[in-house]
Protein backbone atom coordinates (compact mmCIF):
# COMPACT_ATOMS: atom_id res chain seq x y z
CA UNK A 1 0.00 0.00 0.00
CA UNK A 2 3.05 2.56 1.06
CA UNK A 3 4.60 1.62 -2.72
CA UNK A 4 1.30 2.38 -4.10
CA UNK A 5 1.01 5.56 -2.62
CA UNK A 6 4.52 6.75 -3.53
CA UNK A 7 4.04 5.64 -7.04
CA UNK A 8 0.82 7.48 -7.44
CA UNK A 9 2.47 11.12 -5.76
CA UNK A 10 5.08 11.10 -8.60
CA UNK A 11 2.69 11.22 -11.53
CA UNK A 12 2.78 15.04 -12.42
CA UNK A 13 -0.23 17.17 -12.99
CA UNK A 14 -1.28 18.43 -15.76
CA UNK A 15 -1.92 22.37 -15.64
CA UNK A 16 -5.10 23.60 -17.23
CA UNK A 17 -2.92 25.61 -19.50
CA UNK A 18 -1.83 22.41 -21.04
CA UNK A 19 -5.38 20.74 -20.94
CA UNK A 20 -6.80 23.58 -23.04
CA UNK A 21 -3.84 23.96 -25.34
CA UNK A 22 -5.67 22.06 -28.31
CA UNK A 23 -8.65 23.78 -27.66
CA UNK A 24 -7.47 27.07 -27.61
CA UNK A 25 -8.44 28.52 -31.29
CA UNK A 26 -11.94 25.62 -31.16
CA UNK A 27 -15.38 28.50 -31.53
CA UNK A 28 -18.16 27.55 -29.30
CA UNK A 29 -21.71 29.93 -30.52
CA UNK A 30 -24.01 30.37 -27.50
CA UNK A 31 -26.88 31.72 -27.93
CA UNK A 32 -28.88 33.38 -25.14
CA UNK A 33 -32.62 32.90 -25.32
CA UNK A 34 -34.76 34.00 -21.85
CA UNK A 35 -38.64 33.98 -22.34
CA UNK A 36 -39.41 36.85 -19.43
CA UNK A 37 -37.98 40.35 -21.38
CA UNK A 38 -39.83 43.32 -20.22
CA UNK A 39 -40.38 44.89 -23.13
CA UNK A 40 -41.31 41.79 -25.27
CA UNK A 41 -42.20 38.66 -23.35
CA UNK A 42 -42.06 35.41 -25.15
CA UNK A 43 -39.43 36.73 -27.29
CA UNK A 44 -37.93 33.68 -28.87
CA UNK A 45 -40.59 32.52 -29.68
CA UNK A 46 -42.30 34.85 -31.61
CA UNK A 47 -43.16 33.33 -35.35
CA UNK A 48 -41.09 34.65 -38.14
CA UNK A 49 -42.47 33.70 -41.31
CA UNK A 50 -43.55 30.40 -40.15
CA UNK A 51 -40.71 29.70 -37.40
CA UNK A 52 -39.78 31.08 -34.04
CA UNK A 53 -37.61 33.67 -34.00
CA UNK A 54 -35.12 31.22 -31.78
CA UNK A 55 -34.60 28.62 -34.66
CA UNK A 56 -34.30 31.45 -37.46
CA UNK A 57 -30.75 32.84 -35.42
CA UNK A 58 -29.98 29.38 -34.79
CA UNK A 59 -29.77 28.30 -38.42
CA UNK A 60 -27.95 31.47 -39.13
CA UNK A 61 -25.45 30.98 -36.78
CA UNK A 62 -24.59 26.71 -37.90
CA UNK A 63 -23.70 28.51 -41.25
CA UNK A 64 -20.93 29.82 -39.84
CA UNK A 65 -18.01 28.27 -41.07
CA UNK A 66 -15.17 28.60 -38.88
CA UNK A 67 -16.92 27.87 -35.72
CA UNK A 68 -17.15 24.19 -34.50
CA UNK A 69 -20.54 23.96 -31.80
CA UNK A 70 -23.88 26.06 -31.76
CA UNK A 71 -25.99 25.67 -28.77
CA UNK A 72 -28.86 27.75 -27.03
CA UNK A 73 -28.64 29.11 -23.39
CA UNK A 74 -32.03 29.22 -22.03
CA UNK A 75 -33.92 29.73 -18.80
CA UNK A 76 -36.88 28.19 -20.40
CA UNK A 77 -38.11 24.54 -21.11
CA UNK A 78 -40.68 25.77 -23.55
CA UNK A 79 -37.60 27.53 -25.67
CA UNK A 80 -35.27 24.41 -25.01
CA UNK A 81 -37.67 22.01 -26.41
CA UNK A 82 -38.42 24.18 -29.52
CA UNK A 83 -34.55 24.60 -30.47
CA UNK A 84 -34.01 20.51 -29.65
CA UNK A 85 -37.70 19.74 -32.12
CA UNK A 86 -35.65 21.69 -34.71
CA UNK A 87 -32.56 19.79 -34.28
CA UNK A 88 -30.33 21.94 -31.75
CA UNK A 89 -29.07 21.80 -28.85
CA UNK A 90 -30.42 23.76 -25.64
CA UNK A 91 -28.85 23.94 -22.49
CA UNK A 92 -30.98 25.05 -19.39
CA UNK A 93 -29.13 27.65 -17.37
CA UNK A 94 -30.06 29.97 -14.19
CA UNK A 95 -33.43 31.87 -14.14
CA UNK A 96 -31.43 34.81 -12.41
CA UNK A 97 -29.05 36.30 -14.76
CA UNK A 98 -29.50 39.61 -15.32
CA UNK A 99 -27.37 39.70 -18.57
CA UNK A 100 -26.86 37.73 -21.74
CA UNK A 101 -23.19 37.38 -20.83
CA UNK A 102 -23.54 35.54 -17.66
CA UNK A 103 -26.15 33.30 -19.17
CA UNK A 104 -23.71 32.58 -22.01
CA UNK A 105 -20.88 32.58 -19.22
CA UNK A 106 -22.62 30.02 -17.32
CA UNK A 107 -23.23 27.50 -19.99
CA UNK A 108 -19.50 27.89 -21.72
CA UNK A 109 -18.19 26.71 -18.70
CA UNK A 110 -19.12 23.22 -19.34
CA UNK A 111 -17.43 23.57 -22.63
CA UNK A 112 -13.84 23.82 -23.14
CA UNK A 113 -13.71 25.72 -26.22
CA UNK A 114 -10.57 28.59 -26.06
CA UNK A 115 -13.39 31.25 -28.19
CA UNK A 116 -16.96 31.96 -26.88
CA UNK A 117 -19.13 34.31 -29.60
CA UNK A 118 -22.43 35.49 -27.80
CA UNK A 119 -24.85 35.64 -30.63
CA UNK A 120 -28.21 37.53 -29.09
CA UNK A 121 -30.90 35.32 -29.51
CA UNK A 122 -32.81 38.41 -31.09
CA UNK A 123 -30.65 38.61 -34.23
CA UNK A 124 -32.66 36.56 -36.90
CA UNK A 125 -30.84 38.29 -39.72
CA UNK A 126 -27.41 37.60 -37.91
CA UNK A 127 -24.72 38.06 -40.83
CA UNK A 128 -22.61 35.12 -40.85
CA UNK A 129 -20.17 36.39 -42.96
CA UNK A 130 -19.19 39.09 -40.49
CA UNK A 131 -19.08 36.44 -37.59
CA UNK A 132 -16.91 34.26 -39.12
CA UNK A 133 -14.39 37.49 -40.00
CA UNK A 134 -14.86 38.54 -36.36
CA UNK A 135 -13.75 34.97 -35.02
CA UNK A 136 -10.61 34.64 -37.68
CA UNK A 137 -9.64 38.31 -35.92
CA UNK A 138 -9.72 36.44 -32.13
CA UNK A 139 -7.85 33.11 -33.85
CA UNK A 140 -5.06 35.56 -35.43
CA UNK A 141 -4.58 38.64 -32.37
CA UNK A 142 -4.68 36.23 -28.91
CA UNK A 143 -3.76 39.39 -26.92
CA UNK A 144 -7.35 40.31 -27.81
CA UNK A 145 -9.66 39.30 -24.98
CA UNK A 146 -13.22 40.64 -27.07
CA UNK A 147 -14.38 41.52 -30.14
CA UNK A 148 -17.46 42.81 -31.41
CA UNK A 149 -19.14 43.77 -34.48
CA UNK A 150 -20.69 47.15 -36.17
CA UNK A 151 -22.10 48.37 -39.08
CA UNK A 152 -22.91 52.06 -41.00
CA UNK A 153 -25.68 53.54 -40.29
CA UNK A 154 -27.36 56.60 -42.00
CA UNK A 155 -30.84 56.41 -40.92
CA UNK A 156 -31.73 59.54 -38.84
CA UNK A 157 -34.67 58.13 -36.60
CA UNK A 158 -32.04 55.07 -35.40
CA UNK A 159 -29.72 57.57 -34.29
CA UNK A 160 -32.06 58.52 -31.95
CA UNK A 161 -33.80 55.26 -31.07
CA UNK A 162 -32.60 54.16 -27.53
CA UNK A 163 -32.61 50.45 -28.37
CA UNK A 164 -30.26 51.03 -31.62
CA UNK A 165 -26.47 51.43 -29.69
CA UNK A 166 -24.67 53.56 -31.02
CA UNK A 167 -20.36 52.88 -31.45
CA UNK A 168 -17.41 54.43 -31.79
CA UNK A 169 -13.86 53.54 -32.81
CA UNK A 170 -10.39 54.96 -32.79
CA UNK A 171 -8.44 54.68 -36.33
CA UNK A 172 -7.25 50.78 -35.32
CA UNK A 173 -11.06 49.51 -35.03
CA UNK A 174 -11.10 49.41 -31.33
CA UNK A 175 -13.94 50.14 -29.75
CA UNK A 176 -13.65 53.73 -27.75
CA UNK A 177 -17.67 53.92 -26.43
CA UNK A 178 -21.07 52.45 -26.66
CA UNK A 179 -24.09 54.64 -26.33
CA UNK A 180 -27.85 54.18 -26.69
CA UNK A 181 -27.52 58.45 -27.59
CA UNK A 182 -26.47 59.81 -30.90
CA UNK A 183 -22.36 59.66 -30.77
CA UNK A 184 -20.74 61.73 -31.73
CA UNK A 185 -22.43 64.53 -31.26
CA UNK A 186 -25.02 65.01 -34.60
CA UNK A 187 -25.57 68.40 -34.74
CA UNK A 188 -29.38 67.67 -34.49
CA UNK A 189 -32.36 67.99 -32.35
CA UNK A 190 -33.77 65.11 -31.23
CA UNK A 191 -36.83 64.47 -34.67
CA UNK A 192 -40.58 65.46 -33.26
CA UNK A 193 -41.81 62.47 -35.00
CA UNK A 194 -40.73 59.10 -36.73
CA UNK A 195 -40.18 58.44 -39.88
CA UNK A 196 -37.92 61.11 -41.27
CA UNK A 197 -34.83 58.54 -42.34
CA UNK A 198 -31.97 60.99 -44.04
CA UNK A 199 -28.59 60.71 -44.51
CA UNK A 200 -26.62 62.27 -40.94
CA UNK A 201 -24.61 65.43 -42.09
CA UNK A 202 -23.28 67.58 -39.50
CA UNK A 203 -21.00 70.44 -39.80
CA UNK A 204 -17.07 69.32 -40.21
CA UNK A 205 -18.57 65.63 -39.25
CA UNK A 206 -19.99 65.89 -42.59
CA UNK A 207 -19.47 62.33 -43.85
CA UNK A 208 -18.85 60.55 -40.75
CA UNK A 209 -19.70 57.18 -40.49
CA UNK A 210 -22.20 56.34 -37.85
CA UNK A 211 -21.84 53.19 -36.49
CA UNK A 212 -24.31 50.92 -35.43
CA UNK A 213 -23.74 48.29 -32.95
CA UNK A 214 -24.69 44.57 -33.65
CA UNK A 215 -25.24 42.73 -30.98
CA UNK A 216 -22.27 39.42 -31.41
CA UNK A 217 -19.60 39.39 -28.73
CA UNK A 218 -16.44 36.85 -29.13
CA UNK A 219 -14.39 35.97 -25.97
CA UNK A 220 -11.26 34.33 -24.72
CA UNK A 221 -12.54 31.64 -22.40
CA UNK A 222 -10.68 32.79 -19.55
CA UNK A 223 -11.50 36.29 -19.95
CA UNK A 224 -14.92 35.03 -20.39
CA UNK A 225 -15.19 32.94 -17.04
CA UNK A 226 -13.82 35.77 -15.39
CA UNK A 227 -16.39 38.92 -16.69
CA UNK A 228 -18.51 38.93 -13.53
CA UNK A 229 -15.70 39.71 -11.07
CA UNK A 230 -14.84 42.96 -12.96
CA UNK A 231 -16.23 46.26 -11.45
CA UNK A 232 -19.57 47.92 -12.86
CA UNK A 233 -18.66 51.18 -13.57
CA UNK A 234 -21.18 54.23 -13.53
CA UNK A 235 -21.08 54.37 -17.31
CA UNK A 236 -22.19 50.82 -17.76
CA UNK A 237 -24.70 51.40 -14.89
CA UNK A 238 -26.28 54.59 -16.56
CA UNK A 239 -26.43 53.04 -19.98
CA UNK A 240 -27.32 49.50 -19.39
CA UNK A 241 -24.64 48.24 -21.63
CA UNK A 242 -22.70 45.71 -20.39
CA UNK A 243 -19.59 45.56 -23.05
CA UNK A 244 -18.99 48.62 -21.49
CA UNK A 245 -17.73 47.11 -18.56
CA UNK A 246 -14.71 45.77 -20.45
CA UNK A 247 -13.53 49.46 -21.55
CA UNK A 248 -13.91 51.03 -17.83
CA UNK A 249 -11.73 47.84 -16.47
CA UNK A 250 -9.10 48.57 -18.90
CA UNK A 251 -9.96 46.26 -21.88
CA UNK A 252 -9.51 46.54 -25.33
CA UNK A 253 -12.35 45.56 -27.63
CA UNK A 254 -11.65 44.67 -31.41
CA UNK A 255 -14.56 46.06 -33.83
CA UNK A 256 -14.94 44.01 -37.40
CA UNK A 257 -17.07 47.05 -39.33
CA UNK A 258 -19.15 44.84 -42.04
CA UNK A 259 -22.27 46.16 -43.98
CA UNK A 260 -24.90 44.54 -42.63
CA UNK A 261 -28.60 45.34 -42.93
CA UNK A 262 -29.31 43.20 -39.68
CA UNK A 263 -31.47 44.56 -37.30
CA UNK A 264 -32.30 43.16 -33.58
CA UNK A 265 -35.68 42.50 -32.44
CA UNK A 266 -36.49 44.56 -29.09
CA UNK A 267 -40.18 45.14 -29.11
CA UNK A 268 -43.26 43.03 -30.73
CA UNK A 269 -43.01 46.41 -33.96
CA UNK A 270 -39.22 44.76 -34.88
CA UNK A 271 -41.00 41.63 -35.92
CA UNK A 272 -42.26 43.50 -39.24
CA UNK A 273 -39.42 45.23 -39.52
CA UNK A 274 -37.84 41.66 -40.09
CA UNK A 275 -40.29 39.96 -42.07
CA UNK A 276 -40.17 42.67 -44.52
CA UNK A 277 -35.84 42.73 -44.71
CA UNK A 278 -36.44 38.48 -45.08
CA UNK A 279 -38.82 38.72 -48.05
CA UNK A 280 -36.93 41.79 -49.51
CA UNK A 281 -33.62 38.99 -49.11
CA UNK A 282 -35.93 35.99 -50.73
CA UNK A 283 -36.80 37.62 -53.87
CA UNK A 284 -32.99 37.94 -55.61
CA UNK A 285 -32.18 34.24 -54.65
CA UNK A 286 -35.36 33.25 -55.99
CA UNK A 287 -34.46 34.84 -59.05
CA UNK A 288 -30.72 33.49 -58.82
CA UNK A 289 -32.71 29.85 -58.47
CA UNK A 290 -35.08 30.54 -61.04
CA UNK A 291 -31.99 31.98 -63.44
CA UNK A 292 -30.29 28.55 -62.68
CA UNK A 293 -32.84 26.24 -63.51
CA UNK A 294 -33.49 28.25 -67.18
CA UNK A 295 -30.15 27.14 -67.91
CA UNK A 296 -30.12 23.83 -67.39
Amino acid sequence: MKAERHSRSRIPRQSAAMLLAPYKDKVLVVIPARYGSTRFEGKPLAVIDGSPMIVHVMNRAAKIRNADAVIVATDDRRIKDVVEGAGGVGVMTAASHSTGTSRVREAAAYFLHGIIVNVQGDEPLLPVRAVENLIAVMQANPQLMMGTLAAPSTDFDDLFRPDVVKEVCDGDCNALYFSRSPVPYTGFAVPARAGATRTVLSGDLAGIKYLRHIGVYAFRRAFLLSYNELRRGPLERLERLEQLRALENGYRIGVVICRSTSIGVDRPEDVTRVRKLLRRRAVPLRKKVEKKSRSR
